[in-house]
């Protein structure tokens, strides 16, 4: 029997590397993204923007029939404009939200359609959050707000079904895109900037790949772990 992923945001950073470990692993992989450059027969690409509403409501979700072990992973995210409230544009709230928050629990509530009637499946839930979820930070306020959502809906996942198990993982500071976007941004509205700076100058910024491969740790040994909020600095592999 098969073990089947759907990745959100597989375009490039994490979504991607974790898509390419587990299918070097034998997983069957749908990612779920704006772009792809993944090439594999065991990965399905679906084109999808999920800041687009209409798009995000028409988004297949496929049935693993035969699956002895279905994952979700909403790792999509966006930080948004990095500018204090009062200064934003609305239709970027908008969008920001939508990739955050509502997306993730769209595409939750399309799985568990699919795998309600699937008992003798194990099932499995992957919120990528962030340690914004956890504290305020100037000029990230939506970004703190959606990601603190995003982990309350674990929780509430959790309560509602036993036959899946759900977490949310903190990832901590990654070498992305979104970070180069963070680095850009200007010091009179991002007090942190020069943090950030230091991070990257210092060589302090998780890759990827390392990233991929504690959260596949996770997903397959997940007895180990009695809290459904994880932090991946704190998880040693």
């Amino acid at each position: 029997m098969e073990r089947n992923v759907i990745i959100s945001g597989t375009g490039s950073g994490v979504g991607k590397a974790l898509a390419s470990l587990m299918l070097s692993k034998g997983y069957m992989v749908v990612g779920v993204s704006r772009k792809n450059s993944i090439t594999n027969t065991n990965f399905k690409f679906i084109k999808a923007d999920l800041s687009n509403e209409k798009k995000l409501l028409s988004l297949k979700i496929p049935s693993f029939v035969n699956s002895k072990h279905t994952i979700l992973v909403n790792n999509a995210g966006d930080i948004g404009e990095i500018k204090p409230l009062g200064r934003r544009d609305n239709k970027e709230i908008i969008l920001e939200y939508m990739v955050n928050i509502i997306a993730p629990t769209i595409i939750l509530n399309k799985f568990l359609a699919k795998i309600k009637k699937q008992s003798n499946t194990k099932h499995t839930l992957i919120n990528i959050s962030s340690g914004a979820a956890f504290r305020p930070i100037t000029s990230w306020s939506t970004y703190c707000a959606s990601k603190s959502a995003l982990k309350m809906l674990n929780s509430c996942i959790n309560e509602e079904f036993n036959n899946l198990k759900s977490f949310s993982i903190s990832p901590g500071i990654i070498d992305t895109d979104m970070q180069l976007k963070i680095r850009s941004a200007k010091e009179e509205e991002f007090p942190l900037l020069e943090n950030f700076k230091n991070y990257h100058k210092n060589g302090d910024l998780e890759k990827a790949e390392d990233i991929a491969m504690k959260i596949l740790y996770v997903i397959e040994n997940q007895e180990n772990f009695e809290s459904n909020e994880l932090l991946l600095r704190e998880i040693s592999i």
